[in-house]
């Protein structure tokens, strides 16, 4: 045995003391978010097992949109420390390539328990998820209604308002499925939204099981790909906490890519296509893989030629779908429905805030609106750009690469950006990252973990009325936790055994 090897193998029997620092870390982020109420979580009474008011051991948070201090320290808290065992992790493994993989996606596991047992955490669409599919169980089209019309129930008064008379956005591929689990639930909502967060888990599942396939292909180590793309803070916050659909598309979209690598390109195509029927990005899975089809050295018009053919595989599985969940194609209209909400860290709505801003100090009537319509024009059409370039200089060995780039500019120049859509490009781009653009998507993924946590706003109103000695508070928590050494849990003993091989037992790469 040599000694790449050795280490590799000790590392993996020693990554106990990460596994239970990001458990610390999620445990503090779900207790903080029942801890903080409705600025965390929907905090309606019913809306889970327990915190809820009127509900098992009460309410424990505030119900109003201000969360107490020591909630804020323990989200944010939470988050700085999963982000930085994260961190650490992902140095360690690039150092120390060739750990099992079932080794960290024990580690992610651990991480996510505490997650599984909380509440739906930042957003309320899982709720929205819930009432689609009690109108799909009743025959009722999502497409042509929203949950209001489901009346003075649950399924309505839960989900977040803007849902009360919007179509859904989302494929039949969702649709069906989720309306075969409003049945399985009986058509009780806390079932049934168990039941839609265990279907999300089952997505990162195929997201872990297909991720170090495309890895090896790549030349990139198995295991802090996985990490990367599965293990990172904001999808398991989100995806995970939030219990969003992304899991679900993502984990069909990576699949596909790596059935297309191993069993050809016309099963790859319809798992993607299949992926496309739960949120519709995953449509440029079948356009990656099309356009590679023609082999390496292709014509343009072979490579359209291709595409086309790929297209065609790809209605055709949709239409079986379609058929299937007896909605029709009704989702091609509604698909931009989530579009007309505004959220504070868009670019394209920070950029519009600007551009009026300025044009009223100038004396010219510019509406933010107005603004935010134009610069969405441009912005697609900048990602169109930047996604046509990756296409064309793609060969099947750079799918999973520019697809990822591209979903993750579609997704951050898109109409509207809330901090999950950040997962399609990380979670498909993992296996093919190095160097400097490893370096930027972390960086991304870090800031959207943060902002996708709760509301700006609540959060700096909360600071404001807290009052200086709870903000020294908050500034001396959170400054403890930035710089507390974590390198020491990760220490472990010299064995003889080892020391008479000149290895060390390495320490989990925690050092931050």
């Amino acid at each position: 045995m040599d000694c790449d090897r050795m280490t590799a193998e000790v590392t993996a029997r020693h990554l106990m003391p990460t596994a239970v620092l990001g458990f610390a870390a999620t445990l503090a982020i779900a207790v903080g978010a029942l801890l903080g109420g409705s600025a965390f979580e929907t905090h309606l009474p019913g809306a889970w097992f327990f915190g809820m008011p009127g509900g098992l051991f009460g309410s424990m948070g505030s119900n109003n949109g201000d969360p107490p201090i020591y909630a804020v320290i323990a989200v944010y808290g939470g988050m700085i420390l999963l982000v930085r065992v994260w961190f650490g992790l992902l140095r360690h493994l690039s150092a120390h390539p060739g750990v099992p993989v079932k080794r960290v996606v024990l580690v992610i596991a651990i991480w996510t328990l505490p997650l599984l047992i909380a509440p739906p955490l930042f957003s309320r669409d899982v709720y929205s998820y819930a009432g689609q599919g009690e109108m799909m169980s009743h025959h009722i089209d999502p497409y042509d209604y929203g949950t209001g019309v489901l009346g003075s129930t649950p399924f309505s008064t839960m989900p977040d308002t803007v849902w009360t008379n919007t179509p859904s956005p989302y494929g039949p591929t969702f649709l069906t499925i989720d309306g075969v689990l409003d049945k399985a639930s009986t058509h009780k909502i806390l079932p049934d939204i168990l039941l839609l967060r265990l279907l999300e888990v089952a997505g990162l599942a195929l997201v872990v099981g297909a991720t170090p396939s495309l890895a090896r292909r790549l030349g990139r180590d198995p295991a802090g790909a996985v990490m990367l793309g599965a293990g990172c803070p904001l999808v398991l916050t989100t995806l995970i906490g939030g219990a969003h659909n992304e899991a679900l598309m993502l984990g069909l979209l990576v699949a596909g890519l790596a059935v297309a690598q191993r069993w050809g390109t016309v099963p790859g195509v319809m798992l993607c296509a299949v992926a496309a029927g739960v949120k519709s990005p995953a449509a440029l899975g079948v356009l990656f893989l099309g356009w590679v089809w023609a082999g390496p050295g292709a014509s343009i018009r072979r490579r359209v030629v291709h595409t086309l053919g790929a297209g065609l595989i790809a209605l055709a599985t949709m239409e079986v779908i379609s058929i299937v969940s007896g909605t029709g194609w009704g989702w091609i209209r509604t698909s931009t429905a989530a579009n007309k909400s505004f959220t504070g860290v868009t670019p394209v709505d920070a950029v519009s805030k600007v551009v009026a801003g300025v044009a009223s100090l100038v004396h010219l009537h510019v509406s933010q609106l107005g603004a935010r319509t134009v610069l969405s024009v441009i912005g697609l059409a900048v990602a169109a750009a930047i996604g046509a370039w990756l296409l064309h200089r793609s060969s099947a060995a750079d799918v999973p690469r520019n697809l990822g780039l591209t979903l993750l500019v579609v997704a951050l120049l898109g109409p509207i950006l809330w901090g999950w859509y950040v997962t399609w490009g990380i979670i498909v781009v993992a296996p093919a990252l190095s160097g400097g653009l490893r370096r930027v998507v972390i960086a991304i993924s870090t800031f959207e973990a943060f902002v996708a946590v709760s509301s700006v706003k609540n959060l700096v109103g909360t600071v404001y009325a807290a009052g200086i000695f709870p903000d020294l508070v908050l500034v001396a928590a959170i400054f403890a936790i930035l710089i507390i050494p974590l390198a020491q849990f990760g220490r472990t003993r010299v064995t003889p055994r080892l020391a008479e091989r000149g290895l060390r037992r390495p320490m989990v790469g925690l050092q931050a």
